[in-house]
């Protein structure tokens, strides 16, 4: 970790759209094939590219973890690599994007920006392993259900998808190992097969709907404890449209007793503090899904604090922080969970039921 540079950061984001052009043009001048292969729409295409890695640019600087960035990169490349872009490219992209910044941002604010750009290109030159095919172990007999359910979902059969999770409950399975161990399991795996190119964004948007319909409807059919006397408000920041693992995560709270306030995903931040006051809330769970949205967490974990103070308790989580597990005490949370589970014990700690 270097230090955190918030001027330098607000520099990169004022600036995106000037610092973006002259990045495009730079890694176009320094590759003429760039402009062949994408044609009349190269320096649009790039411009583009190069504005969106200015987001993630400006994240790591402002908190100083330049990790960040190069593990935003690192996944990039490998996304590439799959839909047969050259890792080249890449590099040629980050050797302008370094030009911009020397050439938009004046001395004192470049340092901790070109450390960002530089581990990134380390990363990418010593990255050599490639993404599995699955995620799932198809030994396990949990992931092969999720293997099952995922497949029937992508090829436009959602109900026979539903019924064979529905069916493993009928069977014993409890609700939380289904939505825990088969769910949330198999919507890992629909992203992660996007991400190799072997699913379309429909087709995991597919997953990703029905998904959702049938974890309503095993919470529905699940025996609720009586209430216990404790809320809990959630939500994912905005900017965060993933809100799979969050749902599950308050369905299982309320059918334990919790009164659950789910407010759902990409939640303005200035809603929060209101919610949290007028249901007398005990527990907030915030959660991201990637670094460029940890600023929209940082500014609602300050409007909570400044509407509520210490009075209730916030857990975060989500894979947004994956590569910064220590990062909750720096934001002002209370806690951070890396998984569902997890996120379930906490709250209990966080809160302690009667």
């Amino acid at each position: 970790m270097t230090h955190a540079d918030p001027i330098a950061a607000e520099q990169l984001e004022s600036q995106a759209g000037s610092i973006a052009a002259s990045a495009a043009a730079a890694a176009l001048a320094r590759d003429p094939g760039l402009r062949q292969r994408f044609g009349a729409m190269a320096i649009q295409v790039w411009t583009d590219h190069m504005r969106q890695q200015l987001v993630e640019l400006a994240v790591a600087v402002g908190v100083g973890r330049p990790a960040f960035f190069a593990e935003q990169i690192s996944w990039l490349r490998m996304t590439m690599t799959a839909r047969e872009v050259p890792v080249a490219d890449l590099r040629t992209a980050l050797d302008g994007l370094r030009d911009a910044v020397v050439e938009h941002l004046p001395p004192d604010q470049t340092d901790v920006v070109l450390a960002c750009i530089d581990q990134a290109q380390r990363k990418i030159a010593d990255d050599v392993d490639e993404l599995p095919e699955t995620t799932l172990d198809p030994g396990f007999a949990r992931d092969r259900l999720a293997m099952r359910y995922m497949q029937a979902v992508v090829t436009g059969n959602a109900l026979v998808g539903m019924e064979m999770v529905l069916d493993a409950v009928h069977e014993g399975m409890s609700l939380r190992d289904a939505m825990l161990q088969v769910l949330l399991p198999a919507q890992r795996e629909a992203g992660h097969l996007w991400h190799l190119n072997r699913i379309s964004i429909a087709e995991e948007h597919m997953v990703t709907s029905t998904t959702q319909r049938l974890l309503a409807v095993l919470a529905s059919r699940a025996e609720h404890t009586p209430d216990r006397g404790r809320t809990v408000v959630a939500a994912t920041v905005s900017g965060n449209a993933h809100d799979i693992g969050i749902r599950a995560i308050a369905y299982l709270l309320e059918i334990e007793g919790w009164r659950t306030i789910y407010l759902g995903a990409d939640l303005p931040r200035r809603e929060f503090p209101a919610a949290i006051v007028g249901f007398d809330a005990d527990l907030v769970m915030l959660s991201l899904a990637l670094t460029n949205q940890l600023p929209a967490l940082r500014r609602t974990i300050e409007s909570i604090r400044a509407r509520s103070g210490d009075s209730v308790k916030i857990l975060i989580g989500g894979t947004g922080l994956e590569n910064a597990p220590d990062m909750w005490r720096e934001l002002g949370a209370d806690g951070y969970a890396a998984d569902a589970e997890t996120a379930l014990s906490l709250a209990a700690e966080l809160v302690p039921l009667p």
